[in-house]
């Protein structure tokens, strides 16, 4: 039965939808037909915002059982994304970060067509350095990286290195 939602144009579908935030739009409409997948991973791949991770109103919980997995278990999702942007001084941040690229067991990227990435205020870590290098390296053609001067947390171990270091270059 075609309900009367189907009938409308694609263009004031995709006008309709344009009010609704990333999240809202996967929770809400993904997987109703194919037509609207369509729809929504083709915002996906116009849009400039991208998607925003940690925007007011998303938690982590949502974001990490919910719209990752939908996310990774979608290829046209997946590969419709081309920004991200992670911010906020918390460890939650660095976290989204690795879960974001590290959630497949495979190693493979989750978001093969992501060309710009946007983090700011994110605490520092080796591992975020490691997989921001193999994605600058791979994938990304745009990287915007703020740092505030309290996100630089070094680990005890860095900081016993920096010390040993600085000792043996004097």
């Amino acid at each position: 039965m075609i309900s009367k939602l189907e009938r409308f144009p694609n263009e004031i579908l995709l006008n309709i939808f344009s009010y609704l935030s990333w999240d809202d739009m996967l929770i809400s409409l993904w997987s109703l037909n194919e037509r609207i997948n369509s729809l929504v991973c083709s915002i996906f791949s116009m849009s400039k915002n991208g998607i925003i991770v940690n925007k007011p109103g998303l938690s982590y919980r949502t974001f990490s059982s919910i719209l990752l997995p939908l996310i990774c278990n979608s290829l046209s999702v997946s590969s419709s994304i081309k920004y991200i942007h992670f911010g906020g001084i918390n460890s939650t941040s660095c976290d989204l970060i690795n879960i974001c690229f590290f959630y497949n067991t495979n190693k493979q990227r989750i978001f093969p067509n992501l060309r710009s990435l946007y983090i700011t205020e994110c605490s520092l870590s080796q591992t975020l350095i490691q997989t921001l290098s193999m994605l600058i390296q791979h994938q990304l053609n745009h990287l915007t990286l703020i740092l505030d001067k309290d996100a630089f947390n070094l680990s005890e171990d860095s900081q016993k290195h920096l010390c040993i270091s600085n000792k043996s270059n004097q």
